[in-house]
């Protein structure tokens, strides 16, 4: 497990440091387990395996129940972690630095009591996992991409006004 995380730390940095664009499945692979305990590192890792060999990408989580990765771009990904949470991540560039945080991971967390109605949280974290304590500078586009992101879980039936961010 060691050799996959320096593996991993070894992978991240020479991306960095090649100008190469971070992306969110490396900052995926390097998240803490507390923030997502669900998962396991393992899982994360399978899911990008799963979804790269064009395969279902579906684990069993550590509440012994199964979880899917239902989407994985360069900037964003999507987890069922549960038929009532679901989990999706962005990595969402900043247009000024702040406290030489350029880039930010923002997590929507949506707990879905039935189909059409839930409650979601939005966290935001540094690519190195630190939460932060206030909401970072996003764009107009950046923040309805979020609000779209947050209306399309809860409100599924409803693509009037999914549509319309």
């Amino acid at each position: 497990m060691r050799r996959v995380i320096v593996a991993a730390l070894l992978a991240l940095s020479a991306s960095q440091m090649s100008g190469q664009r971070l992306e969110i499945r490396d900052v995926f692979k390097q998240m803490p387990d507390s923030l997502m305990p669900y998962l396991s590192q393992n899982n994360r890792l399978d899911f990008i395996d799963f979804l790269d060999a064009n395969m279902k990408a579906e684990v069993k989580n550590r509440l012994g129940g199964t979880s899917e990765m239902l989407g994985l771009s360069s900037d964003s990904l999507s987890i069922r972690m549960s038929s009532s949470l679901r989990t999706d991540l962005f990595l969402m560039p900043l247009s000024t630095p702040v406290d030489s945080v350029s880039d930010v991971v923002v997590m929507v967390e949506t707990f879905l009591a039935d189909s059409i109605h839930g409650q979601s949280h939005v966290s935001y974290f540094t690519t190195d996992w630190k939460k932060l304590s206030t909401v970072p500078p996003l764009s107009d586009i950046q923040q309805k991409r979020i609000q779209a992101c947050i209306l399309q879980t809860i409100l599924k039936k409803d693509e009037e006004i999914v549509n319309k961010y």
